[in-house]
């Protein structure tokens, strides 16, 4: 339940850098193609950022030592995404509940836009079809619009000229499937209903279309004044928001933009400082823990390998919070550790426990065994983390004393930790 509410504060963050960078840097830029590649990507690659983890890229000495990583602040999301132990508190199922029914009720909306538009062609008369599009004309008071490959128009209402710019507008739509565009955003939109930035994205993705048809249409010949009075002539009603309608955009944004002067491409080399702010969002998103490393007198101890991690926890709720965070854990198989590592794991499980009201145990809430193998060196270390002593024990043995002189610390000093397999 943790894991999934950090998702969605990390998802919100992710989309709310990705619109700012849109609004601020991209925007007011006429190459409306590159736009609707970064609306398009940005969207879609949001979800997989909260999900890379910077040690995948970056060794944990190196997040240590880096002093450019440790001055990124990191996004507290773990105190944000705090949940009351399950087993006491309704409080997660509530907000599940409520998390689901918004998608339920988005998905619900999304349906009776399809069935409206049904209902709205049920009476289309095809006029003209070509290159797999076709124009309908529909004899209700509705403004042109097209979805997917239909283009459906009252030509009833236009003047021949009028017809043939409302045509090629629609025909941009229908020829570089914008509606696909239209519908991944609403897709977006309903698994982040919460996030106002994945609404914001959607405006962005549908008045970027427009944009482009705009656009398209002008360089085929229109005449610039013609066409923009034509905008402000068009009236009726869009019978969905899925549909990409003539008018659906705001016109003085529409008309700003067609008589902005264009784009020098070298405004797009913009378009590379997303990069930065990837790496600056998965800076942002590192485990605290992982940095109290630096902050250690021992983080040049020697670096193992961690073969295997156990634990014994007599709790079931304290297991199933361990379990809950174990991606959140320093120790992982199959990667280097030292012993700075183990002191820094065993105060991320205290204060965990803490925050989730453990204050007063009477024996280990946690005792867990680190078996390791690196260089001929074997470690086989048991931690009990006792909160109501406040204390570190280590047993192991026949160990040997040789390297027991590398740890000072009080909780780890003379206590034999490695021996020469």
């Amino acid at each position: 339940m943790q894991t999934l509410f950090e998702y969605m504060i990390k998802l919100t963050a992710v989309y709310a850098a990705a619109w700012l960078f849109y609004w601020l840097l991209l925007s007011r830029l006429t190459s409306y193609k590159s736009n609707r590649f970064y609306l398009l990507t940005a969207g879609l690659f949001a979800f997989i950022i909260p999900l890379l983890r910077l040690d995948y890229f970056v060794t944990p000495q190196t997040i240590s030592t880096s002093g450019i990583i440790n001055n990124v602040p990191s996004i507290p999301v773990n105190a944000f995404a705090y949940m009351p132990d399950e087993s006491n508190s309704p409080v997660p199922v509530v907000l599940i509940t409520l998390f689901i029914s918004g998608m339920i009720v988005c998905l619900l909306h999304f349906i009776m836009q399809l069935i409206s538009f049904r209902k709205t062609t049920a009476n289309a008369v095809l006029i003209y079809a070509t290159d797999n599009i076709k124009l309908y004309n529909l004899d209700i008071d509705i403004m042109p619009f097209s979805f997917g490959r239909n283009i459906y128009v009252n030509r009833n209402r236009h003047t021949p000229a009028e017809l043939s710019d409302i045509i090629q507008h629609e025909m941009v739509h229908a020829q570089q499937s914008h509606t696909a565009d239209v519908i991944i955003a609403e897709f977006i939109c309903m698994l982040n209903w919460y996030n106002p930035f994945a609404w914001l994205m959607k405006i962005a993705v549908k008045q970027n279309l427009e944009f482009l048809a705009d656009d398209t249409v002008l360089k085929k010949g229109a005449n610039k004044k013609s066409y923009q009075y034509l905008l402000l002539k068009v009236t009726g009603y869009s019978p969905v928001n899925i549909a990409s309608s003539f008018k659906i955009s705001s016109l003085k944004q529409r008309i700003y933009m067609m008589n902005k002067t264009r784009t020098s491409q070298r405004h797009l080399l913009k378009m590379l400082f997303v990069l930065p702010l990837i790496a600056f969002m998965m800076l942002a998103f590192r485990n605290d823990g992982q940095m109290h490393i630096a902050n250690t007198p021992n983080n040049k101890d020697e670096t193992f390998m961690l073969s295997e991690l156990t634990y014994n926890i007599q709790d079931a709720n304290i297991s199933q919070l361990i379990t809950n965070t174990q991606d959140k854990s320093l120790l992982q198989s199959g990667r280097s550790f030292t012993i700075a590592t183990i002191k820094s794991e065993r105060d991320r499980l205290k204060l965990l426990l803490e925050k989730n009201g453990y204050n007063h145990i009477n024996s280990h809430a946690i005792t867990f065994l680190i078996d390791s193998t690196f260089d001929n060196n074997r470690c086989a270390i048991e931690i009990n983390i006792d909160l109501k002593r406040k204390e570190l024990s280590l047993h192991n043995s026949k160990l040997n004393n040789t390297v027991a002189d590398k740890t000072k610390d009080k909780n780890f000093a003379g206590v034999p930790l490695f021996k020469q397999s």
